[in-house]
């Protein structure tokens, strides 16, 4: 008999808010890193990147809806398959560019993306030279490309999409980087980490367009780090996971402009990875894909809510659970006032089972027909505090 351990998620008290993580449906299609994202309105955007294992790029598009929690293909990108890409959105267009072919070729080709019509249109070349792992920010009505490989570099270009134009703006004044994170507040870019070579830069710089100034602000609270990812959530910029020469990070952190600091929030729950994309929809951030330290690659996507105050937290799901070797079985009870939807994954995100409990009911989960392994139990309910746990199948 062994029990299961809950992962109940902390509370950052810096913003008297408490976020926490929840899986949604995995990616339909082959796990991969170094992928682009970007979001819509309501949508969510993710595609390209690279399976290592499978040695595959891939040009694939998919569009993620929050409400359904479904994911649909769309049109393939054009021009070669890649990973590294950078991509932003300007009102109701997506825009990627740049980025590695499997064959070693970096490009500097640029696309524009119509959700209304499902179609790409090429657009004027990126303006500078070609590269990989570069960053893509939307701020205002114009979109931002810059930093990367190879070689390394600091340049920064500014996307007209009316004039289908690029210009050049001051260029970080800082060490040259590549895999760095970025997110927009209130017109102003923000940027931080990347690396070079064997270093990892925790430092972070705020670009205004509107006088094109560089200011260094308060540096990353976690160790400097590569292939992070970004979201914003009601106003403050989220940057976590990535790795430097030696570790790979699942810490993940809040910078508020308004006080200029950085504070922990809630760590990414599963294995920690890098190179994953992030976009926010509905003032909520989506992390999917990546790759961890056993070059496992992901097709899961977890989402990062802020859900509510600490004076006033949502009650917590009462639920114990108990997996019995001898029969395979997972008996899950929810002692909850209100009926609870159990979901079980493996960690590549395929459902193996969903059940909904009622309150002050029990269920068993039948194992014998899955394979070994670790799995992950889901627990969610209305006005409730979701949460995540592992169990293992023996």
């Amino acid at each position: 008999m062994k029990k299961l351990l809950f992962f109940l998620f902390a509370t950052t008290m810096a913003h008297a808010q408490q976020y926490v993580w929840t899986q949604r449906a995995s990616l339909p299609a082959s796990p991969r890193h170094e992928a682009m994202a970007f979001s819509i309105g309501s949508k969510g955007y993710f595609g390209t990147g690279m399976n290592s294992i499978l040695s595959s790029t891939f040009n694939d598009l998919w569009e993620y809806d929050e409400p359904t929690n479904t994911w649909t293909q769309k049109a393939n990108m054009p021009g070669p398959s890649r990973y590294g890409a950078a991509a932003f959105s300007i009102g109701s267009l997506g825009y990627v560019g740049t980025g590695w072919t499997n064959s070693g070729v970096q490009l500097k080709d640029f696309y524009e993306y119509n959700p209304a019509t499902n179609q790409w249109t090429a657009k004027a070349d990126f303006a500078g030279a070609k590269r990989y792992d570069a960053c893509g920010v939307a701020i205002g009505n114009s979109g931002f490309i810059g930093f990367g490989f190879s070689p390394l570099q600091k340049d920064i270009y500014q996307y007209f999409p009316v004039s289908n134009t690029w210009l050049k703006m001051p260029d970080l004044p800082a060490a040259p980087r590549q895999s760095i994170a970025a997110f927009v507040i209130n017109g102003t870019g923000y940027f931080t980490g990347g690396a070079s070579g064997q270093s990892d830069f925790k430092d972070c710089w705020a670009f205004t367009p509107a006088n094109n100034l560089w200011t260094q602000v308060a540096d990353y609270a976690g160790a400097g780090r590569h292939g992070g990812v970004s979201m914003v959530i009601n106003n403050l910029g989220i940057v976590g996971g990535g790795r430097d020469s030696i570790n790979i990070f699942n810490d993940y952190y809040a910078y508020d402009p308004s006080l200029n600091s950085w504070s922990q929030v809630t760590n990414f729950p599963q294995s920690a990875r890098f190179s994953a994309d992030a976009f926010t929809i509905n003032n909520k951030g989506f992390v999917c894909g990546g790759w961890d330290v056993f070059g496992n690659h992901y097709s899961e996507l977890w989402q990062l809510s802020q859900v509510t105050s600490v004076n006033n937290p949502l009650p917590q799901l009462q639920i114990t659970s108990q997996y019995f070797s001898a029969s395979k079985t997972l008996l899950v009870k929810n002692q909850s006032a209100s009926a609870a939807e159990i979901t079980l994954y493996s960690l590549s995100g395929s459902k193996v089972a969903k059940h909904s409990i009622p309150a002050g009911d029990d269920y068993s989960f039948q194992m014998d027909a899955v394979a070994k392994g670790i799995y992950l139990c889901s627990a969610s309910a209305d006005n409730s505090q979701p949460f995540v746990t592992k169990f293992s199948v023996n």
